[in-house]
This record gives structure tokens, C-alpha cells and sequence, in this order.
């Protein structure tokens, strides 16, 4: 893991494989003298979105933000790179596919890796999620993969200066809240029945909790069971302190799903798998309860077709920065640079105002 020259005397170059100008799969190369480090492999989240690896070369490690799909799922394509070592924080490596044996990365701390220094902390976002730091002689370079400092369950670190900042900006310019959006799904919490289909390793436990916090006992599928667990496992370097014994007890309260009248949390998120589609399929017709997505449309899934057709809602739970967030975020790095990533670039200009003085690199224009 470790190289013999020290990455602070290099200078970091970047190639956005794919990440920028939409809500693409997240795949950045950095390249710090003769190393070559990949940030993320991910697949999606559109069916079939691969970022362009034959413009990737041979690579020396991946480092992995997190396990969403869209940061992950192309992992199995690694041979196309070189078959690298791939990196992870020992809490994402247990929701990694078992063909894939991730060397350790640091929840919070910094590590070697191929003669780079690599920092780490949590990102607010998802089970052993991170944000990595590569220290370069030139002023470093930081990127988010997703994040969130208004997650009730995962905690957010801030991170170090830097002067390029690879900034997760999925919401574009929105800026609502999430007490606001919170307000807007508590109705659905004592409607006679709702599913919610949501990542398990995401935003289900925590919206399982917030289910239980109004008074509600929510169903939970064996995905949410086996996410709570592994957070379970990990304790206090995962979740926000005075949550493990909250989860215990949704573990212990918590109802089988199945029944149309309970509030239902399950996995995936755009029910195309999982107890999620079993149940929408279930569900779908007339009579049925509430459904409500919270997160991306992919396209060609359930979620966008029964959103398109009226069956069912769409009422976001941010698990992504809101302008406010991403403006200090720029503001305490210091940043000289933004990449924003897994955003429309339409908002470009919009976010060229708020970054200022940094300036926009990636999108052309």
C-alpha cells in the first residue's frame, strides 16, 4: 500500500471519466505523478450508464466513496483498468459485492496509498461513507462523492482545505431544506398506508426512524434489517451518538412488511428489485396504498413510470447537498477549482454566482 515517494511533492492532474454534467456514474481519475488512482466505479443510475474505461488506462488503486450503485456497481469492470487493489472503509466493504475484497480505508484518518497521502472522513450520506483527500503539492485536491450534513443518523466531517473540489451537486441550485421536506412527507406517515421504496443502505433506516420518532412503528424488509445490523456492528464510527439504541429498538419493533395499511419502508429505491418491487407490483392497481418516491427517477424503472402516471408521488428526502451547504462547503475548503458533479449543467451559471471567487472547471462553455 505504501509507495516509496510521498505524494506531497506532486502535482495532482484530473480526467472527469464520467460524473460531469449529469447524473451520470461517478468515475474520476487522478493522476499525482506516476500514480494513477480511480475515485469511484459506479454504474448508472440510468440502466446501462458505464463511464468510458478505454480512456482510463491501467490504474494503480479505486478508491470508493461509498456503495450506491451509481459510485459502485461497476466494480466488476475493474479488470478493464488493470485489476487494481480497490479501497473502501471496512463499514461500505460489507455492502460490496463478496467477489470483491476491499483493502481498508479510514472512516476518519490519513493512509498511504501508492506514495499519496489520502484523508479521509465521513460524508453524511450513506453507511461507511466517505469523502477523500488526495495531499499534493499543489494545494490538494478533495472530492465529496455524495454528501450531507442534514442526516439525523449518518455524521458529516468537515474537510480540509483544498484547491480543487470535486463537489457532489445532484440538486442543482435547490435549496429547500430538509425541515421543510420532512413536513411535506409527514402527512403520508398517517394516511391508512404508504410504501416508501429507499435504499436500505441510505436513507431507509433513517427514514425508518423518523417513522418511529412520530409515533409510527414501520415495517422493514430483511434489507433494512441487514443495513441496521452492519451499522450496528460498527457503533459509534457510523452513526450520530444516541442513535444505537433507537435502531435496537426499530430492529426489535419493527413489523415484517406486507401489510397494505402500514407505513412501509423497503428496498430498492426504484422498486426495480428487491421486497420494493415485489410490493409495488402487489400495490400498483387501484386501491392500493400510497407510494412515494424520495429519491432519483431513473429512467425506464417503476419509479419514473408510476410517478409519470400519477400513481404514485415524489417528494425528495435530501441526501445531497443544498446550494447553502455546497457554497460553505467551497467557502471553508478555500477552493480555487469546482467540479460540480452528478448535476445538470444547466445550472452552470447559476453555479459559477454562487462559487465565486472559485471558479468552474470541467464544464465547457
Amino acid at each position: 500500500m505504501t509507495g516509496a515517494v510521498t505524494g506531497r511533492g506532486r502535482k495532482v492532474r484530473l480526467r472527469a471519466l464520467s460524473g460531469l454534467g449529469n447524473k451520470g456514474p461517478a468515475c474520476f481519475l487522478a493522476m499525482a505523478g506516476g500514480t494513477r488512482l480511480l475515485l469511484d466505479l459506479g454504474e448508472g443510475p440510468d440502466a446501462g450508464r458505464l463511464p468510458p474505461l478505454d480512456a482510463a488506462g491501467r490504474v494503480d488503486a479505486i478508491l470508493v466513496t461509498h456503495t450506491h450503485g451509481d459510485h459502485a456497481g461497476a466494480l466488476g469492470l475493474r479488470h478493464r483498468v488493470g485489476s487494481p487493489p480497490v479501497y473502501a472503509t471496512p463499514l461500505a466493504a460489507r455492502f460490496l459485492p463478496p467477489t470483491v475484497a476491499a483493502h481498508p480505508l479510514p472512516v476518519r484518518g490519513t493512509v498511504d496509498i501508492q506514495g499519496v497521502p489520502v484523508t479521509t472522513g465521513r460524508s453524511g450520506h450513506a453507511p461507511g461513507g466517505v469523502w477523500i483527500h488526495l495531499g499534493t503539492a499543489d494545494g490538494g485536491l478533495l472530492y465529496m462523492g455524495d454528501h450531507s450534513d442534514e442526516s439525523a443518523l449518518y455524521p458529516f466531517d468537515p474537510p480540509p482545505p483544498a484547491r480543487r473540489v470535486i463537489l457532489d451537486a445532484s440538486y442543482g441550485l435547490d435549496d429547500t431544506p430538509q425541515a421543510e421536506r420532512l413536513a411535506a412527507l409527514e402527512p403520508f406517515l398517517h394516511a391508512g398506508g404508504v410504501l416508501f421504496p429507499v435504499a436500505a443502505d441510505g436513507r431507509g433506516p433513517e427514514m425508518a426512524l423518523w417513522a418511529m420518532d412520530h409515533g409510527v412503528v414501520p415495517a422493514i424488509d430483511s434489507a433494512h434489517r441487514t443495513a441496521i445490523a452492519h451499522l450496528l456492528a460498527e457503533g459509534d464510527a457510523a452513526l450520530h451518538p444516541g442513535t444505537e439504541e433507537r435502531l435496537r429498538r426499530l430492529l426489535d419493533r419493527a413489523r415484517e412488511p406486507g401489510g397494505p395499511r402500514d407505513v412501509t419502508f423497503a428496498a430498492g429505491p426504484n422498486a426495480t428489485s428487491g421486497t420494493a418491487a415485489d410490493l409495488v407490483e402487489r400495490w400498483a392497481g387501484p386501491g392500493g396504498p400510497e407510494i412515494v418516491f424520495t429519491g432519483y427517477l431513473a429512467e425506464g424503472t417503476p419509479s419514473r413510470t408510476l410517478v409519470d402516471t400519477g400513481r404514485a408521488r415524489y417528494l425528495r428526502w435530501n441526501v445531497h447537498p443544498t446550494l447553502r451547504q455546497m457554497k460553505a462547503l467551497v467557502a471553508a475548503t478555500g477552493a480555487e477549482l469546482v467540479l460540480p458533479a452528478f448535476g445538470d449543467i444547466r445550472h452552470r451559471a447559476g453555479w459559477q454566482a454562487a462559487f465565486a471567487p472559485a471558479s468552474l472547471e470541467g464544464l465547457d462553455g
